[in-house]
């Protein structure tokens, strides 16, 4: 092939590429100002939160095999609108241990979605032993897979309060039991009497929206958990909320009082949830702590898998007031 030929083709190859960047650049543009609208009907389980990373390698190849000076470019879109997209989970941090340091006056709330039949019960067991949470909040934990689990908690934690697979234990009493849902999701509100005094606690287990009828169900519960989290007093809300952070109907729920736990003390990307149980990668934030702005988060960390398809979460809070 003579020169010419091949300037031809090297000329559509370039102009191919700078039409990808620019699409992938339009399409991340669109996806950060996604991410302040109210797309919680069009997206599935926060996919607007996924998909900027097949279209971030898009941009990002087809810069670099243009010519370095648009890869630089490229990379450096990707990195802001990266960071409007996935506010809070870009940057590392330092110091999420919640088993370690602390003040007197904190305390340690946990939380699991165990999984249905999760088979690994003693891994449970032991990152709640390692964690020495001071409150444990579970979901998806069948009574047999819960006596099991509880034979070895009981000295520890002996107040409980359940309903259905969803449980609350405590080192304090528990009282001024609330509950809240539908058929299909809902949450668990109970006070504990701390040693820093009383805490409001709601165990969130929310609808996975994996049909028509159940997004429905999941809207309803964010509404109704919009209302009741401040007629209840709630100080921490917290559990498997089947929606990620991008999410218009998690974003309604941050604010008016309530902080993302992750986002002002969180370590890393916070992903919770894969779809295979115990196999990984994480793939999205499902698993939330919202704590009222009475109370200081003083670290959020997120577990490794144990026997199920959620990642364990726990946070630090100082006591209230």
């Amino acid at each position: 092939m003579n020169g010419s030929g091949r300037s031809v083709i090297d000329f559509r190859l370039v102009r191919a590429c700078r039409n990808l960047v620019v699409i992938a650049t339009v399409t991340l543009a669109a996806l950060t100002l996604a991410r302040f609208a109210d797309f919680d009907n069009a997206i599935l389980l926060g996919l607007v939160a996924l998909a900027p990373v097949g279209f971030a390698l898009t941009l990002v190849v087809a810069a670099v095999l243009t010519d370095l000076r648009y890869g630089a470019i490229a990379l450096a879109l990707v990195v802001v609108l990266g960071g409007l997209i996935l506010p809070g989970t870009v940057t590392p941090r330092v110091g999420c241990e919640v088993a370690s340091g602390g003040t007197d006056s904190s305390l340690v709330v946990m939380s699991h979605n165990v999984l249905f039949g999760n088979p690994d019960v003693d891994a449970v067991r032991l990152q709640i032993t390692r964690v020495q949470p001071d409150i444990v909040l579970l979901q998806e934990t069948t009574p047999d897979r819960f006596d099991e689990l509880y034979a070895e908690l009981s000295a520890k934690y002996p107040y409980v309060e359940s309903l259905g697979v969803q449980h609350i234990l405590s080192r304090w009493e528990l009282s001024n039991r609330f509950e809240s849902g539908t058929s299909t999701g809902g949450a668990l509100v109970a006070t504990a009497m701390t040693d820093v005094g009383s805490l409001r606690v709601a165990n969130v287990h929310l609808s996975a929206p994996v049909n028509l009828e159940r997004r429905s169900n999941q809207r309803d519960e964010f509404a109704e958990m919009a209302k009741w989290r401040i007629d209840e007093s709630v100080d921490v809300l917290m559990g498997d909320f089947n929606a990620s952070r991008a999410q218009a109907l998690y974003r309604r729920v941050v604010g008016d009082g309530y902080t993302d736990g992750h986002r002002v003390a969180g370590c890393g990307t916070g992903l919770t949830w894969s779809r295979r149980a115990d196999k990984g990668p994480a793939l999205l934030s499902l698993d939330h702590a919202l704590i009222h702005d009475r109370l200081r988060v003083e670290s959020f960390e997120v577990l490794d898998f144990a026997g199920s398809d959620h990642k364990a979460i726990a946070v630090r809070v100082h006591g209230p007031e």
